[in-house]
């Protein structure tokens, strides 16, 4: 009887390990997978993401209607069709904000949190709130090494970055026929007094080390001659998008190419252009917070919005970033150039991005009659 027993458990042990190498091999990332010791890490991955069930993802840039198609894909890619994927799409203060209080109150609700927040990542990191995760994906993010977005066994950054959108037709208005910029200096032309709009650089933790970072490369006596043009300050991107497309300002000098898409779409007669100077690439990384509560899932998650394929995926989603490895290929290439073709402002997010450097150039804007009351 025994005997009978241990046969009978011994068929089941094969009958279910023949049922796991049957799933495996219907699981698109295993099948891509040659080495032995990296499928095994993978597919422990995936039977701990199936017990957990679900990932919670918060971000910003990337719109819920660019989400879904990633999770769906993620999903499909790790045969984790079960899976329950939520993503919150906030601003990045909103985002501070709220998973400031989760942490305090002890809540484990989110995996992922993916915004750009250079000095709050930093804290975090030093507060022990980010999982130390290193991907084998993340030595393909050369382009992150390179530019001083890459955290080493924490996160690897693709970028989003902020650039002038123009309306032709208001330029000519405004005495600039033929207006066709190159430069930054094309944009603090004096005719433009007054016609000329961006992102609250008083208000916004982005947009103020991106104009820092423009200074740095234009000089003093270009923000000087900003200043004399009175920019209209904004809050919101949209608001400038809208007040350019509409006409009642000739351009909007921080916005992404996320905005001149918008307005391309609806046949509104604009252009973006990066000038020659370069732009500041703003970081913008996926991390895991210490406390995710769906850890494997998180760290696949991060596999594949790393790997040349995930990464893929999100540019095809409609998501309009500059990806932090190469050979990403744009899906709008007349509006967003991949980050190999774009000059970047050399931009250190550890010093000239901190806290006290921006309140610095607060001041220095409000001496050039920038946002001052």
């Amino acid at each position: 009887m025994k005997r009978w027993l241990n046969l009978a458990v011994a068929a089941a042990g094969l009958v279910t390990a023949a049922a796991a190498t049957a799933r495996a091999e219907d699981v698109p990332a295993l099948a891509a997978i040659s080495d032995t010791a990296e499928r095994a890490r993978v597919q422990a991955l995936i039977e701990g993401a199936r017990k957990e069930g679900g990932l919670s993802w918060i971000g910003v840039q990337i719109e819920p209607g660019h989400a879904n198609p990633i999770l769906a894909e993620f999903k499909r890619y790790y045969g984790l069709d079960d899976l329950k994927g939520e993503y919150t799409y906030a601003g990045t203060g909103e985002i501070v904000t709220r998973i400031e209080q989760l942490l305090r109150a002890k809540r484990k609700e989110f995996d992922i949190v993916w915004t750009a927040s250079w000095a709050w990542y930093k804290d975090l990191l030093k507060r022990g709130e980010i999982m130390q995760y290193d991907s084998p994906h993340y030595a393909a993010y050369t382009l992150s090494d390179q530019n001083g977005m890459s955290q080493k066994g924490y996160w690897a950054s693709d970028a989003y970055a902020f650039a002038p959108i123009y309306n032709p037709q208001t330029m000519e208005q405004n005495g600039l026929k033929n207006f066709n910029p190159t430069s930054w200096n094309d944009f603090v032309d004096p005719r433009l007094a007054g016609r000329i709009c961006m992102i609250d650089v008083m208000v916004s933790t982005s947009a103020a080390p991106v104009l820092a970072g423009v200074v740095k490369a234009m000089g003093d006596e270009w923000l000087k001659k900003l200043g004399a043009l009175k920019p209209a300050l904004h809050i919101k991107a949209a608001q400038g998008r809208e007040w350019v497309g509409s006409g009642e300002f000739a351009a909007t000098l921080l916005n992404s190419p996320k905005d001149a898409l918008s307005l391309q779409q609806r046949n509104i007669p604009t252009k973006q252009v990066f000038p020659k100077e370069g732009v500041v690439l703003i970081p913008f990384a996926p991390i895991i917070l210490s406390s995710a509560p769906h850890p494997n899932t998180a760290k696949l998650f991060i596999d594949f919005v790393r790997s040349a394929y995930g990464a893929q995926t999100v540019m095809n989603s409609g998501s309009l970033l500059f990806f932090g490895r190469p050979g990403v290929k744009s899906k709008y290439p007349d509006i967003l150039p991949v980050m190999e073709e774009v000059k970047a402002i050399p931009f250190d997010w550890e010093t000239e991005g901190s806290t006290a450097a921006v309140k610095a150039f607060r001041e220095k804007l409000r001496a050039a009659g920038i946002g001052a009351k």
